[in-house]
């Protein structure tokens, strides 16, 4: 099911290439594709709500601080983000019950449902879910990624929030549900744990602390968790950035098994103070001794501030099931297609 929101531009006079790859899923069922796009090239997303959304893929990078940010990929954890923030913030009884395909896809609208709310996308790649955020009637939407992400460097967010926000009302779908009028939408270079935000042409250069933003109601982070080192700082801007006016204030994770159930679960621990493996816990602590005591200490100072007020495991056809920390016999293959949905609130 969302895979197939995803469809690349077939070339002018197909290779036998194009035609093969085009050709994957048909051709192998049982294999998932939990990335989608070539580096440099466009995808769109068919929303229901706002009809085609327009996505160039940045490039690849040329050094290799950019290519480990993996930005150059539309991943599935940002389509399922997208479709969770689209559907919840409908006025609509679908938001909360839909049918779709004969699974039953429920999104809680107390935390999915962006009206009226200001948000902020870490890691943002193609900025897919920050771009239905703004079209739902957020009333402001903060987009960022690493300054040296292509991302920003290639201008591909740039790019896509001119094509599919700025340049919208020329080439609305006759279903488009968006709203008049969008709210505010700002690119920044954003390091993870910090707390300056960047221009996006400016690496290194702050911006001017009254254009530095406060706080934020929800925080979207769409496969951000592939790097275990940057767990702590990534729990450190939540922290910073969550606006405590309100218990309903959230972060909204997703993030797919593709680098091993292990990784998320690292993070969720660290970021709830729910340690459900102690003696898979104490086998990495013996693994990392070499680790510094600072590092020991940042972890101290975040873990179990967070709390998880809804989590659970959804696959790509929308299938839902209970999230477990460890779960037996689950192949490779099979951890690509599901993903783990979690809303952080504060304790």
């Amino acid at each position: 099911m969302f895979p197939s929101r995803i469809t690349s531009p077939t070339p002018p006079i197909p290779q036998t290439e194009d035609i093969f790859s085009s050709a994957l899923s048909t051709l192998f069922t049982d294999d998932v594709q939990n990335s989608h796009g070539v580096p440099g090239s466009h995808v769109t997303y068919h929303s229901r709500r706002f009809g085609d959304i327009e996505l160039r893929i940045p490039q690849h990078p040329d050094v290799e601080e950019g290519r480990k940010l993996f930005a150059h990929y539309l991943w599935n954890a940002g389509v399922i983000c997208a479709d969770a923030v689209e559907e919840a913030s409908r006025d609509d009884k679908r938001a909360e019950d839909r049918e779709d395909g004969g699974t039953r896809v429920k999104w809680n609208k107390s935390y999915w449902d962006v009206c009226g709310q200001s948000v902020l996308e870490l890691g943002a790649g193609t900025a897919l879910p920050s771009i239905i955020s703004a079209l739902s009637g957020a009333a402001s939407t903060t987009i960022t990624d690493h300054p040296s992400s292509p991302a920003l460097t290639t201008g591909a967010i740039e790019q896509n929030v001119k094509t599919n926000i700025l340049e919208r009302d020329k080439r609305k779908a006759p279903n488009d549900e968006s709203t008049t009028t969008v709210g505010e939408v700002n690119i920044f270079g954003y390091t993870w744990g910090t707390t300056p935000m960047y221009s996006p042409s400016s690496y290194g250069k702050p911006l001017p602390q009254h254009q530095q933003p406060t706080s934020f109601t929800r925080i979207i982070i769409a496969d951000c968790l592939w790097m275990p080192s940057q767990h702590v700082n990534l729990v450190k801007t939540v922290l910073h950035y969550l606006d405590d006016s309100d218990p309903g204030n959230c972060a909204l994770v997703v993030a797919g098994f593709h680098t091993g159930r292990e990784t998320v679960r690292n993070f969720l621990e660290i970021a709830t103070g729910d340690y459900t493996l102690l003696a898979a816990k104490v086998e990495e602590q013996e693994d990392t001794k070499g680790n510094s005591e600072s590092e020991d200490t940042e972890t101290k100072h975040v873990a179990g501030r967070l709390r998880a007020a809804e989590i659970f495991e959804i696959d790509v056809n929308g299938l839902t099931r209970s999230w477990e920390a460890v779960r037996e016999g689950d192949s490779r293959e099979a951890a690509k297609r599901w993903c783990v949905v979690a809303v952080l609130v504060r304790r």
